[in-house]
């Protein structure tokens, strides 16, 4: 007997298989480990290994191997991961055709940050032009939206650069780490950059995993053998501003948040060598989803804040 993957099954076994561990399936394995996934779905690290243990039962193959550094996926995990990708594209489409046939429908990701200074300043002008098109949007770290993209879940997203061949990108800008705090903190007399070494044994204001500013600190404090002192961590980087003003801590994150109304100062962030840290800002879509109305989207808000858009990667 087969199911719609095309697994066979002997007699009692189970015979089919679920699509939420589907997608928590492909959000492990673009994590890299069963911590990072539980920590970006929400959900606990032994809900994720019976998943896992789940689908290598029903499949009867080994999917992953766990290491000291993670998960590797073996050969069957690796084609798992192609047919669910096809098979998600697949109900997302069919989800959008029964629920509103002949409606154009158009969802959106960005992080709290991206929506409000890249997406809502471009929307003000996409809006009126598409009053057709039904507009829904969600908010999610940078490491989750790109699983939303690969699930379905969202048609097109702002997100840093993620070297995946299933998706189309083009750069929207690039985004420099700042640290912020009031006049008269003890690191803030000067404007230079202030390297993550002055950073080891002070309170951490961050946006948490799965933001590419954040994973940039913490990596390259790390790499000096620092351990951060994170006191807070949420995805706006208004509210981290508002936390360091408050006296909480300093505040690091990236510099597209708008910043009108605080009474702070910032520095530049740079590694032990020096080295800015920054990341670009992409609006990405999934290739076998790129509809019209997909790429005419992310084209032209790359065009919108730069100026010039190429053709997408």
């Amino acid at each position: 007997m087969s199911d719609a993957l095309g697994v066979s099954h002997e007699a009692g076994a189970p015979s089919d298989l679920s699509l939420s561990d589907i997608r928590f399936f492909l959000a492990i394995a673009r994590s890299g480990s069963l911590r990072a996934a539980a920590s970006q779905l929400f959900v606990s690290q032994p809900s994720l290994t019976r998943v896992v243990a789940r689908l290598e039962a029903r499949l009867g193959v080994p999917l992953l191997v766990r290491g000291p550094r993670g998960t590797t996926l073996t050969e069957h995990g690796e084609a798992l991961i192609t047919s669910s990708r096809r098979v998600l594209d697949a109900v997302s489409a069919l989800q959008r055709d029964v629920a509103a046939p002949g409606e154009q429908h158009l969802h959106i990701g960005a992080t709290a940050t991206s929506a409000r200074t890249l997406l809502s300043p471009y929307l003000t002008q996409w809006v009126p032009r598409h009053r057709d098109v039904r507009l829904t949007a969600v908010e999610d770290g940078d490491v989750g939206l790109a699983i939303r993209l690969d699930n379905g879940d969202c048609d097109v997203a702002v997100i840093s650069a993620y070297p995946s061949r299933s998706f189309e990108s083009l750069r929207v800008m690039s985004v420099q780490v700042h640290a912020y705090a009031p006049p008269g903190h003890r690191l803030f007399h000067t404007s230079d950059a202030i390297a993550v070494g002055e950073l080891a044994r002070v309170p951490l204001l961050l946006n948490g995993d799965g933001f590419p500013s954040t994973d940039l600190v913490v990596g390259a404090m790390e790499a000096s053998l620092l351990q951060p002192e994170i006191a807070y961590e949420c995805s706006a980087g208004q509210t981290l501003a508002a936390m360091a003003e408050a006296g909480l801590g300093v505040a690091v994150f990236g510099n597209t948040a708008i910043m009108r109304g605080f009474n702070l100062r910032r520095r530049a962030v740079v590694d032990a060598a020096g080295k800015p840290l920054r990341f670009d800002l992409h609006v990405a879509w999934k290739r076998q989803r790129a509809t019209p109305l997909i790429r005419e989207f992310g084209i032209g808000l790359a065009t919108f804040h730069n100026g010039n858009a190429d053709e997408p990667e």
